[in-house]
């Protein structure tokens, strides 16, 4: 009995040591490890603050590029008004040079002549006006007549030939007269020529009936948009002393080398170097649209022409 108790009590001592021994092992490799595990905790924590903020930066950058958008739209913007305001200064700037030298002139010139004497219709021959036109009148005679075809006169077809066949019936023998259409097309511009060559021709009675049927056959084909520059570029090429433009007036900049109506008839202005009359016949539903008028007047006003206005 008292050999067994004695086996118990050692075999007990034995597992406490044991139990010992492992729990001091597992202190050690806890001591051991917890660095390395810290370690690990704080990095989860770094790359977690480093993701949120990677997700402010994008945040921040498209905004920034929303914004560098916005301004470069706002200065083509400002850019684009100030080319047209400067053009606008540059068009009154000259015409304010123009005033002020015509003003020069006239206190320069000497007194008028006493009047002479009434002469009779007979005996003024040649001096008198020798083309006349509903109102436009001018002593030139060699004549084009320039036809807007865009299509917003195509509902004004009718009054765009009679128009023109009142002009033609105007004209007499002894002068030279053509006929050039002009549209813008997606294709590019178009023209329509009488006569065929582009140049003038005398007028007969052949050459009036001609001229007719050539008008007659322009009938459907207003269509597309307009060049005014581009007309006036072909127009001003021919060896006509006067160009009758017919048109519903206002040009759209985009189909004339961006520029606004003054400045393009400044352009208008410098490329007639010979001085050719120009005079403007408005057609249509003109009075809808602001600055039509005003427009056609001032073209024809800057190229020593006269300006009539005409609807349905």
């Amino acid at each position: 009995m008292r050999s067994r108790l004695r086996h118990m009590g050692v075999f007990s001592l034995s597992a406490i040591d044991l139990f010992a021994s492992a729990m001091g092992a597992f202190i050690i490799i806890t001591i051991i490890l917890m660095p390395d595990y810290q370690k690990e905790v704080r990095l989860e924590g770094h790359l977690a603050y480093i993701e949120a903020l990677k997700g402010q930066t994008e945040a921040i950058l498209n905004d920034t590029e929303l914004g560098v958008t916005s301004l470069d739209e706002a200065l083509t913007t400002a850019h684009r008004r100030e080319m047209e305001l400067q053009a606008e200064h540059d068009i009154m700037s000259s015409e304010l040079e123009t005033i002020r030298a015509k003003l020069q002139a006239r206190n320069e010139e000497p007194p008028p002549p006493p009047p002479s004497p009434v002469e009779t219709e007979e005996e003024l021959g040649s001096n008198l006006v020798t083309f006349r036109f509903l109102g436009l009148k001018t002593d030139k005679t060699r004549i084009l007549l320039l036809v807007d075809m865009n299509k917003y006169l195509s509902e004004h077809e009718a009054l765009v030939s009679r128009t023109v066949l009142r002009a033609l019936d105007s004209l007499k023998s002894g002068y030279e007269f053509g006929i050039l259409g002009f549209q813008q097309l997606d294709t590019g511009p178009r023209y329509h020529r009488w006569p065929e060559n582009g140049g003038l021709a005398p007028m007969s009675g052949a050459n009036r009936a001609q001229a007719q049927r050539f008008l007659s056959e322009l009938a459907g084909q207003f269509k597309g948009s307009s060049s005014l520059r581009d007309a006036f570029a072909k127009a001003l090429e021919t060896p006509a002393e006067a160009i009758i433009l017919l048109s519903d007036g206002l040009p759209n900049p985009a189909y004339n080398g961006g520029l606004p109506p003054r400045a393009l008839i400044q352009d208008i202005v410098l490329s007639n170097t010979r001085g050719i009359e120009i005079h403007s016949v408005t057609l249509g539903d003109y009075f809808k649209y602001k600055g039509t008028v005003e427009f056609m007047e001032n073209l024809a006003r800057a190229n020593s022409g006269s300006f009539l206005a005409l609807s349905q």
